[in-house]
Formats: structure tokens, sequence, C-alpha cells
């Protein structure tokens, strides 16, 4: 069977020694009572590495996890995300780290912050969905289930620029994409990888950011209808604006922390994605729009060299 497989794991690819790789490989038994073959049989066994392998057989069951999940949810959700709401459950509120290091299966931290994401913007994955089954708060950064968190960090607006600028792109990446628009139009706009671009979605359906806010520039008066705040608010603007302009020139692209050098400030980028997210237009003129800011974006580059 190792043979069969080019000693390759059938779930995550890893190679064993005789094919280059590292991965420990065991011959495991898809069902362990076929009705129609011999357990043995050929056609009932596969190749997977030690980690797939004991994973496989430690999996939890969507009847298991700590609140409802329909079947809805499961087109959705993958079995570590309910091994993630039982420490939730245990443990929570809780650091990403801890989540990770709480779980059976071997996950990257960035692997979980990932499907913490996906759980807190459930409700924007299943239509059926009214609300999420975890959060974030935004005091202390710890995930737990939803009634676990004080303050939501749905919604909020940081008062850190880079990450303003951050939620900022991706909702305006979420809805381009909602709308339409070509993903790789959008990778080049922003000067992101593919990768990026699905990052940036489940981010944005798990934070909500409230982009419309920012229609008219700056942050809203806390109070509606303060005329004194608004008119404050508008004053501030510029040197707001300025500030958040200079800090795209540092710009943080992530779901880590790793600095990018653009070579071109993404604050451009972002003003136009925002248009392109908010104006009703036919698909032609939209990737014509797109296009044509691609050039300048070009052209600009070129002069910055």
């Amino acid at each position: 069977m190792l043979d069969d497989y080019s000693y390759r794991c059938q779930a995550c690819g890893r190679r064993g020694p005789e094919k280059g790789g590292l991965a420990d490989l065991h011959v495991h038994h898809i069902e362990r009572n076929p009705e129609d073959m011999d357990e043995h049989d050929e056609e009932n066994l596969t190749v997977l590495c030690r980690p797939c392998h004991e994973w496989l057989h430690q999996r939890v069951d969507p009847t298991d996890a700590p609140v409802r999940i329909t079947d809805a949810d499961q087109t959705v959700l993958l079995t570590q995300d309910i091994e993630i709401l039982q420490v939730l459950a245990d443990k929570g509120p809780a650091r990403t780290g801890t989540v990770a290091a709480a779980l059976t299966v071997d996950l990257t931290v960035s692997s979980v912050r990932e499907r913490l994401w996906v759980l807190m913007g459930l409700d924007h994955h299943v239509d059926e969905r009214d609300q999420p089954l975890v959060d974030k708060d935004v005091e202390t950064g710890e995930w737990g289930l939803v009634d676990q968190v004080e303050t939501s960090a749905r919604g909020h607006i940081p008062d850190d620029d880079q990450l303003l600028l951050q939620r900022m792109e991706d909702e305006q990446v979420r809805r381009a994409l909602e709308r339409g628009c070509d993903r790789e139009a959008v990778m080049n706009v922003l000067d992101v990888s593919q990768r990026s671009t699905f990052y940036k979605v489940k981010r944005a359906c798990a934070y909500e950011f409230p982009l419309d806010a920012f229609s008219r520039g700056g942050r809203p008066p806390e109070k509606a209808g303060d005329q004194e705040a608004e008119r404050k608010s508008d004053g501030d603007h510029s040197d707001a604006q300025q500030r958040r302009e200079d800090a795209a020139l540092g710009r943080t692209e992530t779901w880590g922390r790793d600095d990018v050098d653009t070579g071109h400030s993404s604050a451009d980028a972002v003003s136009l994605l925002s248009e392109l997210a908010g104006e009703d237009e036919s698909g032609d003129e939209l990737q014509q729009e797109v296009d044509a800011a691609i050039e300048t974006l070009e052209a600009l580059r070129g002069e910055l060299e």
C-alpha cells in the first residue's frame, strides 16, 4: 500500500523518507467492518501520516459540541472547529496560543486563528444562522463563546492607524469580491497574494467593520445629531487622514504581523476598492475601472523606482 500510494499521506500530502520526506506513514483501514469487502481488502486501505492518522481516530462528533451545530453549519465547519469550541467552553475566554496548545490535532497558531475567524463570522457564511458561535473580547484579545465575552470586537473601530487600515481594507476586499470583482484584479491593486485575499474575507466576516461610518471621512460623532462633534470631526479629518496615509506607507498586511513595503501607498488602493465596492456598475465597467487603476499604480511604481 505504501508503494501504491508513492509513500505519500493521502490527507495532507506529506511524503515518507523513501520519497525524500520526513513523514512517519501508516496504513489505515477506512472501515472497520465493511459490508461488501474484507476488512484488509486494498479498497478499504489508505495511507496516512502519523498526525493525520491520530487526528482521524481522535476527531469529535458535531453532537459533542457545547453549542448547537446545524446541518448548514457543518457545510462550512471542519472537525477541528468542534474541538476548538470544546476548548473554549472548558478554558475560555482564552488567547489563540492557549487554544492551539489544548487541541489534540497539531495546528499552528495561525491556522487556529483562521478557524476562530470562521467561527466568529459564521453568520456571514451560513444564511440560516443569525449569530456567530465565537466572539473576541476587544479589551483582552481573548476568544470565547459568545456568552463568555464581555466587550465584543465585532464592529469595533480600532484606535491604532495600521489596524484601522487593515480592517477597512479587509471589508473592502470582502465587498469587492462579493460584488463579483475579479480576485486577481484585487490582488494586483492591493499587491497581496491570493491566499491573503481569502484570509481578508474571513477576517472581515469575523469583525464586521462598520465601513459605511467612514463614507464621509473621519470617525462618526459618538452621538447622532451632535453637530459640534460633527464639525470637530470634519475639522480634524485632514490631519487624521494624513496620519493614516503616512501609516499606510509602512502597512502591515497580515494575519501575522509581517511588514510589507509595497512601493506605493495602500491608501490609494483602499480608496479605489471602496469605490468598486460601493458603486452600482455593470461587470464590464467595473473591470475597466480596475484595469485602469492597475495601470495607474504600475506607472506610479515606475516613477518611484
